[in-house]
C-alpha cells in the first residue's frame, strides 16, 4: 500500500504500522530505516503529525527514549500549532524524567509553560505532567505544577484533579492539615461537579494505602489514625452523595477499612447495605462474605456468644454460596459450612 499509494492517508499509518512490526520482530535497524522514510516521505500528509507522535509512544513503551525523543522533537518543530505537539512535548518530558535526565526534563516543562502556554489543552498537560514528577517521587515540583494550573486556569476541569493530587501527596508525606484543609476546600469549590464522589473517593484510599503501608512497619497506632480517616472521607461521601454509582463501591471500601480498625457491627452495616441494595455489584459476593466473616469477628472477640453467632454465620455463607456460587470466597464459605456440620453431628 505504501508504495502503490504513498498519497493516500491510510499509507502513512501503514508506514506506522511497517515500524512497529520490525520492532516486534527486534530489528531496531530496519525500524529505525522506517522511521525516516516516515519523516521524508510522508512530511506533507494531514496525519503525519498524529502518526509520528503515535510512533514516538510506541518506542517509549519499549523503553527506547532516544529514538522516542527524537520523533517527540520532530512534531513539536515541525507541526507546532497541532494538538500533538503539545502531548509531544509533555510526553518528552515523561522521557526525559524515565532517564533521570532532570535538567532536560526541566527545559522541556520550561518549553511546555512558554511555547504552548495558549493551546486549549495546556491545563490538562500541566496536571499530567505533574503526575509524572509525582510518581517519580519528585513531589515538590508536581506541587508546584498542579499550583500553576490553579492560579493559571481556576475555571478548568484539571483543577479539580489538581487540588485532589496535591491533597494526595501531603497524605503521603504526613501534611494532614494542608490535606484536610485542601480537601475541605476542594469539597466547596467542586460541590455540583459530578466527579468529586470519585475525588472523596480516591482521596479516602490514599489514607488507606498509607494505613496499609503503617500497618506492614508494625506501626499500629499510626495505621489506625489512618485508616479512622478513611472511614471519615468515605463517610462524608455516603452521607453527601446518597445517590452516586459510587456508594456500592465506597461502602466496602469502608467495610473493609472498620473491619480492620475492630469496629466490626459498622463494618457489617456498611457490607449489609451493599448487599441489601446492590446484589448485582460486582463485589457483592465480597459484601456478602465479609457479613459473615464480622459475626465469626464478633463471636471471637466475645460480643456474641457461639449460639448467636453461629445460626447468622451460617446463613450468611449460604447465600455466599447460592448467590455467587464461583466467586473466590465460596471456597471458604463451604469449608466453614462443611466444618459446622462436622461439630454439629459430634454433639
Amino acid at each position: 500500500m505504501v508504495q502503490s499509494w504513498p498519497k493516500a492517508e491510510h499509507a502513512v499509518w501503514a508506514q506506522a504500522d511497517l515500524i512497529k512490526s520490525y520492532l516486534a520482530q527486534d530489528n531496531d535497524a530496519s525500524a529505525d530505516a522506517a522511521v525516516e522514510k516516515l519523516l521524508t516521505n510522508f512530511n506533507d500528509n494531514p496525519l503525519i503529525a498524529r502518526a509520528v507522535w503515535d510512533t514516538g509512544q510506541y518506542y517509549r513503551d519499549l523503553k527506547k527514549y532516544e529514538m522516542a525523543n527524537k520523533l517527540y522533537q520532530h512534531v513539536v518543530k515541525t507541526s507546532p500549532e497541532s494538538e500533538h505537539a503539545l502531548w509531544a512535548q509533555a510526553d518528552l518530558i515523561k522521557s526525559y524524567l524515565a532517564l533521570g535526565d532532570d535538567p532536560n526534563a526541566q527545559a522541556a516543562v520550561d518549553k511546555l509553560l512558554t511555547e504552548f502556554a495558549h493551546n486549549k489543552l495546556i491545563a490538562r498537560a500541566i496536571h499530567d505532567t505533574a503526575w509524572e514528577y509525582r510518581k517519580s517521587g519528585n513531589y515538590g515540583r508536581a506541587n508546584e505544577l498542579d499550583k500553576y494550573v490553579i492560579d493559571n486556569w481556576p475555571a478548568d476541569m484539571q483543577v479539580m484533579w489538581a487540588k485532589m493530587d496535591m491533597a494526595k501527596t501531603d497524605i503521603l508525606l504526613g501534611n494532614d492539615a494542608a490535606a484536610e484543609k485542601t480537601i475541605d476546600i476542594l469539597i466547596v469549590d467542586f460541590n455540583d461537579n459530578p466527579e468529586l464522589p470519585r475525588t472523596i473517593l480516591i482521596i479516602g484510599e490514599e489514607y488507606y494505602k498509607k494505613g496499609l503501608s503503617k500497618e506492614d512497619a508494625g506501626l499500629a497506632d499510626q495505621a489506625k489514625d489512618c485508616f479512622e480517616k478513611a472511614v471519615k472521607m468515605w463517610g462524608r461521601l455516603i452521607n453527601k452523595f446518597p445517590n452516586s454509582a459510587l456508594i456500592p463501591e465506597t461502602c466496602c471500601w469502608a467495610g473493609d477499612c472498620y473491619h480492620k480498625l475492630g469496629q466490626y457491627e459498622k463494618s457489617m452495616q456498611c457490607f449489609q447495605k451493599v448487599v441489601n441494595n446492590w446484589p448485582d455489584y460486582q463485589y457483592a459476593w465480597h459484601a456478602q462474605f465479609m457479613v459473615g466473616r464480622n459475626m465469626e469477628s464478633l463471636k471471637e472477640s466475645g460480643v456474641l456468644s457461639e449460639s448467636e453467632a453461629n445460626p447468622k454465620i451460617r446463613a450468611a455463607y449460604e447465600r455466599v454460596i447460592q448467590n455467587y456460587p464461583d466467586c473466590s470466597a465460596a471456597g471458604y464459605a463451604n469449608n466453614w459450612l462443611s466444618q459446622e456440620v462436622k461439630v454439629e453431628k459430634e454433639k
